[in-house]
């Protein structure tokens, strides 16, 4: 089973705009909503897929019967930490005039020790039945920016562990050896003061995080450059499909699922990467994080173009 840790859920209200200016009045061309919070994007992803997912964390109580029903209608497990809060609310702003997506997001709700204490026995119970646990997104108000780091530690030995996250709790988490990172070059640049300029420099900085903090994988999103898996051993490229992209909330997280799902199933990283990449791909040309379908999934992976170039690149 793959069990995802969502500590700051969310609900993601998008709405789409012929232009986005500063300081005007907009008319919405359509508005949606959906449950979100990286760690529950990436149960959803499984989910389709056919994997066998929990999504687990924090829940706001005073807002959560929207949350609770979708994952009832989606018939995804979950089993959350009750905080007496609403669950924030994020607002995407899709322009589509230049097709950017502009994010603000909330701050969520706060979290003392007592459900820190919560959350740690939880994630522990779920360790021994999870073959990976993903810690995924931004943390509430009152969560140390090591907690990450904590949780890993905690059920390192028992599971498999993906983080993604960005600043400070990637920084942290990293110092605890989790088997997968997943930045993309802004996460890479912004956490680990890197400057890149091309896709050699991403891979050299993956490279060298994959070395000195003991990782087995870092899967590196590169956007419309398609994406980068890197070991001690391995450099994978994937190339990126042409598609009409809408907007790029939950790509990210739509990646990982894919590839995690697929990992999962027989670790075998090339075909990893080819679901990884066909689902971050289809998760740009749907509004929000609606979803697609497990048969979409099939069609547009024979598309995708993943490349062993190990040879090109010094491991030593």
């Amino acid at each position: 089973m793959i069990t995802t840790i969502t500590l700051n859920p969310a609900i993601d209200r998008t709405l789409i705009v012929d232009q986005c200016i500063l300081g005007k009045v907009h008319r919405i061309k359509s508005c949606r909503e959906d449950v979100g919070g990286k760690g529950i994007n990436v149960a959803k992803v499984i989910h389709l897929l056919e994997g066998e997912t929990t999504a687990i964390g924090f829940l706001g109580s005073r807002n959560k019967k929207e949350i609770e029903a979708y994952f009832h209608q989606e018939n995804i497990q979950f089993d959350f930490v009750d905080i007496d809060d609403k669950n924030r609310v994020n607002t995407k702003i899709v322009d589509l005039s230049t097709m950017t997506t502009t994010d603000f997001n909330d701050s969520g709700f706060q979290i003392h020790a007592e459900q820190i204490s919560l959350i740690k026995s939880k994630v522990e119970e779920y360790a021994k039945v999870s073959d990976y646990m993903i810690f995924s997104g931004s943390m509430p108000w009152g969560c140390s920016e090591g907690l990450y780091k904590e949780l890993i530690e905690l059920v390192k030995d028992h599971t498999k562990t993906v983080l993604d996250a960005d600043g400070k709790l990637l920084a942290e988490g990293i110092k605890a050896s989790p088997f997968l990172i997943k930045p993309n070059i802004h996460e890479l640049e912004n956490t680990f003061g890197v400057k890149v300029d091309s896709i050699e420099d991403v891979i050299h900085a993956a490279q060298k995080i994959s070395k000195n903090y003991d990782i087995r994988w870092v899967l590196v999103s590169m956007g419309k450059e398609g994406s980068v898996l890197v070991s001690k051993e391995k450099v994978i490229m994937a190339n990126p499909i042409p598609v009409k992209a809408i907007n790029s909330v939950g790509a990210g997280d739509s990646m990982l699922g894919g590839f995690i799902n697929s990992y999962a199933l027989d670790e075998d990283p090339f075909k990893a990467l080819v679901y990884g990449t066909a689902c971050g791909t289809l998760a740009v040309t749907t509004e929000g994080t609606q979803g697609f379908t497990k048969d979409q999934v099939q069609v547009i992976q024979s598309k995708v173009v993943v490349n062993d170039v190990s040879s090109q690149y010094d491991h030593h």
